[in-house]
């Protein structure tokens, strides 16, 4: 009789434990170290008929913790669908098909979560960053400009933020960002690295320089940060310093192809050009996209009257990237100097339509027409290209009429 009572009290003990009662359980074996035996009670959790959408949304978010996707976004899954408007299910959603390389789904959770709940830092700045991920700079801006409103102390949204204002092309307000990223967390080297690059591209090399000692004050190998400081030295003109820091950030990393095409620029600059093509070969050996390597190398080949050579870089450089107006000037140029005036009008007239307010292929081409006989169009692009120079000169203070070297990728 006494034995029959302790069994129904233990039956009525176990149909008491709700799904949530066994995600708790879980959630402490976890924390305990016992990932088999939490994975054990949410399975169970997740056969019993009565569950509700928010259990479901905390046993998907231990599976995800103990590394089981599938059941994670099954069970995130059932969940949405029982509660449609339950904003962090969709968020987890959202996160979990993010991880399994799902983008176009992950997107549709994530701006569903947010439209219900605009509030939430995590949701706007999760959103904005898939956004800069898949390339969709401008709806990424107005993401994160509202995350860095919800959440103004969080280092890494006005990180993110700067990302998405320098793919715009908004270098003033990247830069600003970055410094507020920095300020909010000083020790993150990254952020401060970010930032000193983006004070060189605005003009401030040395307040850059002064970023990036910091970092190499305790971490005098990092190579990344070494370039970084060669390319503030190119832009300030100091072509032998720049060259040493980018030796040194070889010593390091010998792998580094933009390394290698930095010190070919500051080698070229020193005219050097010998010792400078042979850092642009190794930058693509060993990255044959990098298609500002092949445009440079092409230019030494030009400026030594390689022209077969020069062809042959330039054309390398337009299949990694076909809309690179620079190159297709170059080679407009190169096989004008070769004597194919037809292929290089080709040439020329792609380069004007990627950019037409470059004056540089409107005289080049204007020349080729003035040399056939074709006098009318000859004088119209001549006049076209004098007003595009005048117009340079007014806003830079010089004349912009010949192609500047281009930097690597960082």
């Amino acid at each position: 009789m006494r034995h029959s009572l302790l069994l129904i009290l233990c039956a009525a003990l176990m149909v008491a434990q709700t799904a949530g009662d066994l995600a708790n359980r879980a959630e402490q074996l976890i924390r305990a170290g016992d990932g088999a035996g939490a994975i054990k009670l949410l399975k169970t959790a997740t056969s019993q008929e009565a569950i509700s959408a928010e259990s479901l949304d905390k046993i998907g978010f231990l599976f995800a913790v103990l590394g089981r996707s599938a059941e994670s976004i099954e069970c995130f899954t059932k969940s949405v669908s029982l509660a449609p408007d339950l904003a962090i299910a969709r968020y987890h959603l959202g996160v979990a098909f993010w991880l399994e390389a799902k983008r176009s789904d992950a997107l549709a959770q994530l701006r569903q979560a947010a439209i219900l709940n605009p509030k939430s830092f995590d949701f706007r700045l999760r959103l904005g960053t898939a956004l800069l991920e898949m390339n969709l700079y401008n709806e990424a801006l107005q993401e994160l400009q509202v995350a860095v409103e919800l959440g103004p102390s969080e280092g890494l949204a006005w990180n993110t933020l700067g990302h998405a204002l320098q793919k715009t092309g908004d270098l003033a307000g990247a830069a600003q960002a970055y410094g507020k990223a920095v300020e909010l967390k000083p020790a993150e080297d990254m952020w401060r690295n970010d930032y000193g690059f983006m004070l060189v591209e605005t003009r401030k090399p040395d307040q850059a320089l002064t970023e990036f000692r910091k970092i190499l004050a305790h971490d005098s190998a990092n190579s990344r940060v070494r370039v970084n400081v060669g390319y503030a030295y190119l832009k300030k003109g100091d072509f032998v310093l720049a060259e040493k820091e980018f030796r040194a950030a070889l010593a390091h990393d010998a792998a580094s192809p933009s390394a290698h095409y930095d010190l070919g620029i500051a080698l070229k600059q020193q005219d050097k050009l010998e010792a400078a093509a042979k850092e642009f070969e190794q930058a693509i050996r060993l990255d044959p996209t990098l298609a500002e390597a092949h445009y440079t190398l092409g230019i030494i080949f030009w400026q030594l009257a390689q022209f077969p050579e020069a062809i042959a870089e330039m054309k390398a450089a337009l299949t990694v990237r076909p809309d690179y107006a620079e190159a297709h000037y170059m080679l407009g140029i190169a096989l004008k100097q070769a004597g194919d005036a037809d292929a290089a009008m080709a040439e020329l007239r792609e380069a004007i339509r990627l950019d037409p307010n470059t004056p540089g292929p409107l005289n080049t081409l204007a020349q080729i027409l003035r040399a056939k006989g074709e006098r009318e169009e000859s004088a119209k692009l001549f006049a076209q290209a004098a007003k595009l120079k005048q117009e340079s000169e007014l806003k830079l203070g010089s004349a912009l009429n010949q192609p500047s070297l281009p930097s690597a990728p960082r």
